[in-house]
């Protein structure tokens, strides 16, 4: 019974110490474009790595057990700019990203010059053949 006790203690200490090296990411990904409404599904990606999460739908998300170090967090999401935020990572610590995301910027004059120059190159009669 003492061996099966000890054995315990043994664990858990080990659990207990491989835990200190280990931090939280949370935080809030909000549209600064639209009265900074939450960014719902927005991907956040710890950069070089395979650990990512998505916002939920309060624009909230979290990392856990990522070991201590600096990291570069990537947020990102369709129609807007990618961010890169550098974060130090402390033990037993959480720590708190909020974030705001703008829209990309379309230049469409290019693709509006190409479309009327096709447009006038079409005749009546080759508009009329694409119909029969």
């Amino acid at each position: 019974m003492k061996k099966l006790i000890l054995f315990f203690l043994l664990c858990f200490t080990t659990l207990g110490i491989c835990a200190q090296n280990e931090g939280i990411i949370q935080g809030k990904i909000i549209d600064l474009e639209f009265n900074n409404e939450p960014v719902l599904h927005a991907n956040v990606q710890v950069k070089d790595t395979n650990i990512s999460t998505q916002t939920n739908f309060n624009g909230n998300f979290e990392i856990k057990n990522l070991e201590t170090g600096s990291y570069v967090l990537e947020v990102s999401f369709a129609g807007y700019d990618t961010v890169e935020i550098p974060v130090d990572i402390v033990a037993n610590h959480v720590t708190r990203i909020d974030q705001g995301l703008i829209a990309k910027s379309i230049d469409l004059s290019a693709l509006l010059a190409q479309t009327n120059s096709k447009a006038s190159s079409v005749t009546t009669s080759d508009a009329e053949q694409s119909f029969k």
